[in-house]
Parts: C-alpha cells; structure tokens; sequence
C-alpha cells in the first residue's frame, strides 16, 4: 500500500469520527484519488495541493434509489507536494493526511448538503473548509501535523523534516 493510500485510509477514518458517518457513509458517497501523474492532467491551479472534482448523474438516469448520484474525484498533484515536502516521509506524511482530509471535509460538506458551492462562494468555502481542517487535524496525535497546519495556515514558508 502506497503513502498516498495510507493518507486516505487514515483520513477517512479521520473524518468519520469527526462527522459521526456510519460505515456505509463512503459507499453512498463514493470517491477515487489519481495522482497528476496518473491523470495526465497538465494544468495545475496556482497554490493547490489537490483539486476536487464533482460528476453527477440526473435523476433520470439512476438506476434505483441505491444507486449513487455522484462520484468525486479528488486529483492530487504529486509533483507539487513532493516538491514542497523534499520527498521526506517524515513531512510527506503529514501533508498528505492533511491534504486527503481536506479534500473528504468538502465532500462530507457536499453530501450533508452544508455548502452549495457557486463560483462566487468558492473562496469563502475554501476558507470554511481550511479551519475545519485545522481543527479537526489540530486534536489527531500525528507527527509533524502541527507544522503541516502552521505551513497552510502561512505561519511557516517551508516544513523542515527532522
């Protein structure tokens, strides 16, 4: 199992204390990661670590009511992160169990129907989702996550392994 894996396993579990989610919770709301790399993607928005995407299917088009309305897709640019980390586990850690739990937040946000994000609300969501991150990261006993927090919250310009 992958790093990246880890981060989301740990992430998910993370979130479902958080939220109280049963465990069927991420059956109803399903989710894949893919890396840049495994993506092809090319454009990287200034600043992200990850970039989550929504498809949805029309009521229409369900099958029944079990069937999932939507899918997310959270896209992580691995080369950004392994650049800001140096590739040391240490950091690299950390950072993406912050990053993976940030990206669960806003669809845990999304299928609770707590946000209803327009172009206009997307940076005061982003803002929503930051603290929430912050604090629910800020109670987990991880090594290194309180810089990892410092680092997005723009108190630190680099996170130094040691």
């Amino acid at each position: 199992m992958s790093l990246l894996e880890k981060a989301v396993n740990v992430s998910e579990e993370i979130i479902s204390d958080h939220f109280s989610l049963t465990t069927d919770y991420w059956i109803r709301n399903p989710y894949e990661v893919k890396t840049l790399r495994d993506s092809g993607a090319v454009d990287i928005p200034e600043g992200a670590y990850a970039h989550l995407l929504k498809y949805g299917k029309g009521f229409s088009e369900k099958e029944s009511g079990t069937d999932n309305r939507y899918l997310y897709r959270i896209l992580v640019y691995d080369s950004r992160i392994l650049e800001v980390t140096g590739g040391h586990e240490m950091v690299l850690w950390p950072f993406l169990v912050y990053v993976m739990t940030h990206e669960l937040v806003h669809i845990t946000r999304f299928s609770k129907f707590e946000c209803m994000v327009t172009q206009e609300d997307k940076a005061a969501e982003e803002e929503r989702v930051h603290l929430l991150t912050n604090q629910i990261l800020g109670r987990v006993p991880i090594s290194k996550i309180g810089d990892v927090i410092e680092f997005f919250e723009g108190k630190h310009a680099e996170i130094v392994p040691a």
